[in-house]
């Protein structure tokens, strides 16, 4: 199996199961809990080695967090230990986080522009993306001064280009074919 299908798969069979038992909230809050210890760079190495067994991984988790989490996380974790997929676990964590969003209709855009944009236009480009997705829109801003002016938007799964630097290509495109 592909890892991007066993990322979804394990995300997808985590999200369901809490879904249906209504503990979504308290599932994710619990697996970010985990999640900062078992990437911390001191227990990273531990958690992250084929050598050491799932048992062993288990035992720790238990000492850890026994009564600290449902069983639903404990089991989801578990079962990674098990199966030796403790190293995708953040990319697991983002699917989950991605499904969560999509349920509650909630996407996050990334605006790039050559300089810092206003709280005013930020506003308003996110006013726009709520009209155009039908979703609750947050946007994360990054400074690219490469694209000279404009913008580029990556929201949900587009790509909105409206830089000068793709002006500018465009441009030249068509000065070369009119030659």
């Amino acid at each position: 199996m592909k890892d991007e299908q066993v990322v979804r798969e394990y995300a997808k069979a985590l999200f369901d199961v809490a879904l249906n038992k209504n503990i979504l909230d308290k599932t994710i809050q619990e697996v970010d809990l985990v999640g900062e210890f078992i990437t911390d760079p001191e227990f990273e190495g531990f958690f992250q080695s084929v050598k050491i067994d799932g048992g062993m991984k288990k035992s720790v988790f238990n000492k850890a967090f026994l009564h600290e989490v449902s069983t639903t996380t404990r089991n989801f974790f578990w079962i990674l230990f098990d199966n030796n997929r403790e190293d995708q676990f953040n990319e697991i964590r983002n699917e989950l986080e991605r499904l969560v969003d999509e349920q509650r209709k909630r996407v996050v855009a990334k605006v790039v522009t050559a300089v810092p944009i206003n709280d005013e236009l930020k506003a308003k480009v996110q006013q726009k993306l709520s009209q155009a997705t039908g979703k609750e829109v947050t946007l994360e801003s990054v400074v690219d001064p490469s694209i000279f002016g404009g913008m580029l938007i990556y929201a949900d799964g587009q790509i909105i280009d409206a830089s000068v630097k793709s002006r500018l290509s465009h441009l030249r495109e068509r000065l070369t074919l009119t030659r």
